[in-house]
């Protein structure tokens, strides 16, 4: 039986394409829900973008919100403002033709999550890409939700290497989801919900190659997740771009690629260090966290995903 998936995102390149490879995987995942938040886009913005994908790829089943609940650290402009650009993309040209994918007034975020969880028969699985600004007052308002909650998985946090944040009045010590949201981000490991961590441990391992570019333009012609994918990733070429989100999709679809070791984990929600990650003998709580990942298998997983459709 396929894995319920509510996807938690914020509307970057990134996050986008991890929607879809979830999205393709229809044998293994029942996309519940996707759900974005005022991370590192404009979540109206990115809202209709994913409208615009679902038409376009002829996806169907999950209902699409957003939130525009801020961060307490927000992201660059200069970032965000990307949303309007993928938003306005001529590829989807094509959508013409069709009868838009959901025509509805959308639901706020947090209110489809609580809804998901509270009317689903079944666990359900929270695959989260962005700032947890949407997904931990669920869980503070209802806690009881915790119990319909499979597993979760986080792409944030940077344990072992320096963080990627670089604005005045920080240490540097966070990656950019945490650093966002750094209250959210603890109260979310402090369920002590099953969880699994994407570090920037592991994703500094597998940045977006023009060998793997290559490979993609080449199934483009005959895919239109390919060549949509393509032309994503074309936002971002010339900067030192990773698969962050797109590695803890493949996390859920193929848990096998990685090296995964359980460690207490703590989050710093204020001064300096807010959004840091660290480990801690006695405090935080106990999750997994991924180490490692075998790239060449993770590039060809994401390579086959997109020639689906």
């Amino acid at each position: 039986m396929p894995r319920l998936v509510i996807h938690d995102n914020d509307g970057h390149v990134d996050d986008i394409l991890s929607s879809i490879l979830l999205w393709l995987s229809p044998d293994q995942i029942s996309m519940q829900a996707i759900t974005v938040g005022e991370g590192d886009c404009y979540a109206q913005q990115s809202y209709e973008a994913l409208l615009k994908i679902a038409t376009f790829l002829n996806f169907e089943g999950a209902e699409i919100g957003y939130s525009e609940d801020p961060c307490p650290n927000p992201f660059p402009d200069n970032w965000r403002r990307e949303s309007y650009i993928i938003n306005e993309l001529p590829i989807f040209s094509d959508n013409d033709l069709k009868a838009p994918y959901q025509t509805f007034r959308p639901r706020k975020s947090q209110v489809m999550i609580t809804d998901v969880l509270a009317n689903s028969k079944q666990p359900v699985t929270l695959v989260c890409t962005g700032p947890l600004t949407n997904v931990a007052p669920v869980f503070e308002e209802r806690p009881e939700l915790k119990k319909k909650v499979e597993h979760v998985y986080i792409m944030g946090g940077a344990i072992s290497v320096p963080g990627n944040v670089e604005m005045p009045d920080h240490d540097g010590t966070a990656d950019w989801n945490f650093y966002a949201d750094p209250p959210a981000a603890k109260k979310v490991i402090d369920t002590g919900l099953p969880i699994t961590l994407m570090p920037l441990d592991v994703t500094n391992n597998v940045p977006v190659t023009r060998e793997f570019l290559l490979k993609l333009d080449a199934q483009a012609e005959h895919h239109k997740a390919s060549q949509l994918a393509a032309r994503l990733f074309s936002l971002v070429k010339g900067f030192n771009y990773y698969f962050w989100d797109t590695l803890t999709a493949a996390a859920v679809l193929k848990p096998d690629l990685f090296t995964f070791k359980e460690q207490r984990i703590d989050v710093v929600a204020h001064g300096k260090s807010q959004g840091r990650t660290q480990g801690s003998l006695f405090g935080g709580k106990k999750i997994r966290v991924a180490t490692s990942v075998k790239v060449e298998q993770f590039e060809n997983l994401v390579l086959e995903v997109l020639s689906r459709r």
